[in-house]
């Protein structure tokens, strides 16, 4: 049964679908504009912010040392060779992996174009009308700007456009504190920028636990990020250095400057010059697009996947998604995954990493949790070269004996939670988790041990 799906978007989501199709003996006509394929993870996401929090993690060894016996002596950093670099591996990787290999698929055409909606199955692109069985929206998202928008483009920065920079700025004001703000804001700090970070709540990490955000904002400080929490933005104009924040901080009116200013509170669905309306498609907060666990939006025939829906907003998802999209068009049963055991990973250092509920979204949800908890400390893998920041936290349903959630502040915590994932999906009873053998000195031993301390 052959099937042509029309995919506006050229990112994760959309190539993930666009082979799934393929791969069934079907047809794609994928319609692109804005970034490059590859779309927001490779080319303004995930693969450049890493490169540089590696860069950076690099460059602060290079001044400090948990061992004793060492005396870091810096390093000179040449920034334009450095983004050179960055820009020379994305677009390795895009041709690589889509440039080159997507025009060879038998069944695939690919558009450049912005394409809109004329009905359910109709797309419009470049004045040509092409009809299909279904339409997939993966159009992403982007930066929320409407608090820049009075000032000249060269002094607001965003993931959108810092890494299309030759070097950074001596010093910028930061707005914002979820995952991408964090990452950045240490970063940038780490490579010789003045930061400050100004977050709207009581920490940095809002939507998880304070003692998440507490814990990490401490190290962000003692690194020398100028970070405050509770802050009401009033306004930002041109002055000083370059961009003045006027804010009020517990009742007090307080002024911030700095070079370049960049924002990263919010996002916006890439949904507005679609033409939804045409095909009775409507939109929730900030655009973003809502669907069934088919992922149909209002519109039967037209689905929706990525970061276009808001939610995780993780690359791995979107991709997991798109499957799931690709599965319904053929009328086959979706791949079993679970939003409860989709983990998560905020590169900062230490990191930042969790999966299933916290203790309190347990608590709502009428769990009787018990929590259990291995301290950096105590944990061999780190305790033995000297690292002594940061937590696992598990939570248990004592009457199931399986895992409800974890959350860790530690290094390399990212790593922990593929594994904890498989736990809480398989409803692993954690006593066996507790019993197994583990190599020493491994990230694993963190969670046998912590399992440990449910049955002490």
């Amino acid at each position: 049964m052959s099937k042509h799906l029309l995919i506006i978007g050229g990112g994760s989501a959309a190539t993930t679908a666009a082979r799934a199709v393929i791969a069934r003996g079907g047809r794609v006509t994928l319609i692109h504009e804005g970034l490059p394929l590859g779309g927001c993870c490779l080319h303004v996401g995930c693969v450049p912010s890493k490169y540089l929090i590696r860069a950076a993690e690099q460059n602060h060894h290079c001044h400090s040392s948990v061992f004793p016996g060492f005396t870091p002596r810096g390093a000179d950093i040449d920034q334009q060779a450095l983004f050179e670099d960055l820009r020379s591996n994305i677009t390795a990787l895009r041709e690589r992996n889509y440039e080159h290999p997507l025009p060879q698929l038998k069944g695939l055409r690919l558009i450049k174009g912005w394409g809109k909606l004329t009905g359910p199955q109709s797309v419009e692109v470049n004045g040509e009308k092409i009809t299909g069985d279904a339409v997939l929206i993966a159009t992403g998202s982007r930066t929320q700007l409407a608090e820049a928008e009075s000032l000249p483009q060269e002094v607001v920065l965003s993931n959108e456009n810092l890494f299309d920079q030759k070097q950074l700025p001596h010093s910028v004001i930061v707005i914002g504190g979820g995952y991408i703000a964090v990452e950045l804001s240490q970063m940038m700090n780490r490579l010789g920028t003045q930061v400050t970070t100004l977050q709207r709540s009581g920490h940095i990490l809002s939507a998880q636990p304070s003692y998440l955000g507490q814990g990490l904002g401490e190290v962000m400080r003692s690194e020398g990020v100028n970070l405050h929490c509770g802050v009401d933005l009033k306004n930002l104009e041109l002055g000083g250095d370059g961009v003045i924040a006027h804010v009020e901080i517990d009742g007090q009116a307080q002024t911030f400057t700095a070079e370049k200013v960049l924002m990263s509170r919010g996002r916006l669905a890439n949904t507005d010059q679609l033409d939804l309306e045409k095909a009775q498609i409507t939109t929730g907060k900030n655009g973003y697009l809502e669907v069934n666990e088919r992922m149909q939006t209002s519109n039967p025939h037209v689905y929706a996947a990525g970061d276009v829906l808001g939610g995780h907003m993780l690359v791995y998802t979107a991709s997991a998604e798109a499957e799931r999209v690709v599965a319904d068009l053929y009328g086959e049963a979706p791949s079993p995954w679970e939003a409860s055991s989709v983990p998560w990973v905020v590169f900062s250092d230490p990191q930042i990493a969790g999966v299933g509920l916290s203790e309190e979204e347990a608590l709502q949800q009428g769990f009787n949790v018990e929590c259990a908890e291995l301290s950096v400390a105590r944990w061999p893998r780190f305790s033995t070269v000297n690292q002594r920041t940061g937590f696992l936290k598990m939570f248990r349903d004592p009457q199931t004996d399986t895992l409800l959630g974890a959350r860790a502040l530690c290094p390399e915590a990212g790593d922990l939670m593929s594994e904890l994932s498989l736990i809480i999906r398989h409803k692993l009873p954690l006593t066996e988790i507790a019993n197994a053998l583990v190599p020493y000195l491994t990230l694993s031993e963190g969670i046998q041990r912590c399992a440990s301390n449910f049955y002490d």
